[in-house]
């Protein structure tokens, strides 16, 4: 950093900078502008503000108590964890510049200081998304997955990878280099370095440049669901860019969407349309007092982060996740089980490519549930393992 974003000179240079950014990301992009982008500034307690604004505006804290609750129950979070305080003051600690597509607006975050260099980037990053979403909705293309939690994270996934490449694209095309997607081994270095150094807010969010304290203390299922979008992401936008121009990644938005994360980390398996297997939740029999609370898909992503969370080695949760081929997950629990989630059960069920797959997973389920559980197995041979907990309560795994 060489200048504080809070001088309004440099803000306003900046700001007036914009449009002549814009110019140049509409021919990097390929994707012309269509309507000038409204620009704005804000400060933390402002994005704060916002940030809450739209959580409720997207899910009601309700539904976000339950995903809390599964969160805890399969041990993501802590339990004493007050989740969207967190994820509010994660958000605000990360967010350097955002893109509104309900008010279509850019915006850049006073707090943060940066040269103009990494501000230029900023902005480069959040008009490639004003540019997306005046090419194909952003808003009605991720309401089109809003029941579908996997579908949805690949699709987060291409909206950030876009701006991730595009962002990179124009930086090299500043300096009269060409794009970098035919070099393999700088395409795995770029992604490995984001897994400390970019994280942000979904869809129309730049991270501030390097994780922050908070942000480096924070559960790791939840840095991996932040860092997801951009770090998976780049990686499916390189993949596709390194033989194919800009305009094969339309196609991604107005073809044929990403079905699953599965998809996002083999782009190849997307290339095939590689569908994952639905697996549809049957209501829970009657018991009094016990209501389905949650239910949702983690996809590749989510189980492998699930078993990292759990102690199994980056490598071993990474192979054991890849042979996915569909679940579902839902909690149960008395009513006002959002409130007391040690009340709740959870329940997964998993479907594997091969039984070669399966055997994998299972190995990895049975080391994350020996990690979660604090208890002794009752029952363990090669299909069913059981553990009792000192409270007396059982937990399962079983193959099929």
């Amino acid at each position: 950093p060489t200048a504080p974003a809070t001088d309004p000179d440099w803000l306003a240079n900046l700001i007036v900078r914009t449009d002549a950014i814009a110019a140049k990301v509409a021919t990097v992009r390929g994707l012309p502008l269509l309507r000038p982008i409204a620009k704005g500034v804000v400060d933390d307690a402002q994005l704060r503000a916002r940030i809450l604004a739209r959580m409720d505006e997207d899910t009601p804290p309700a539904e976000r108590a339950v995903e809390a609750a599964a969160a805890k129950r399969w041990g993501l979070v802590p339990w004493a964890t007050d989740l969207d305080l967190l994820i509010i003051d994660l958000l605000t600690e990360q967010i350097a510049g955002f893109y509104d597509p309900r008010e279509r607006k850019l915006y850049i975050a006073s707090e943060h200081a940066a040269d103009p260099t990494w501000a230029d980037m900023v902005m480069a990053h959040e008009i490639d998304h004003a540019l997306q979403d005046q090419h194909f909705d952003l808003e009605r293309w991720m309401k089109a997955v809003e029941n579908d939690d996997d579908a949805s994270a690949a699709r987060s996934a291409v909206i950030e990878g876009d701006s991730v490449a595009l962002m990179i694209e124009y930086s090299l095309a500043e300096q009269g280099l060409p794009p970098p997607w035919g070099e393999e081994l700088v395409v795995r270095m770029m992604m490995a370095s984001m897994q400390t150094s970019v994280a942000g807010g979904g869809a129309g969010a730049s991270g501030a440049g390097g994780a922050g304290q908070l942000f480096d203390r924070a559960p790791l299922a939840l840095r991996e669901q932040m860092i997801f979008p951009y770090q998976a992401g780049v990686g499916f936008i390189a993949a596709l860019r390194k033989t194919q121009p800009w305009s094969r990644v339309d196609e991604v938005f107005t073809r044929r969407p990403p079905a699953s994360t599965e998809q996002i980390l083999h782009p190849e398996l997307y290339l095939a349309d590689a569908r994952p297997i639905a697996i549809v939740e049957r209501k829970p029999p009657v018991v009094t007092g016990l209501v389905q609370l949650h239910a949702a898909t983690w996809g590749e992503a989510g189980w492998g982060s699930y078993y990292r969370s759990h102690g199994v080695a980056v490598e071993q949760a990474g192979s054991a996740a890849a042979g996915w081929g569909g679940d579902r997950v839902v909690l149960i629990g008395p009513a006002d089980g959002a409130a007391h989630p040690t009340r709740t059960t959870g329940v997964a069920l998993t479907a594997w490519d091969s039984e070669a797959d399966a055997l994998e997973a299972w190995d990895a389920t049975g080391k994350a549930l020996d990690a979660m559980v604090i208890g002794a197995p009752l029952v363990a041979d090669e299909r069913e393992v059981r553990w009792l907990t000192a409270d007396g309560r059982v937990t399962a795994a079983e193959r099929r």
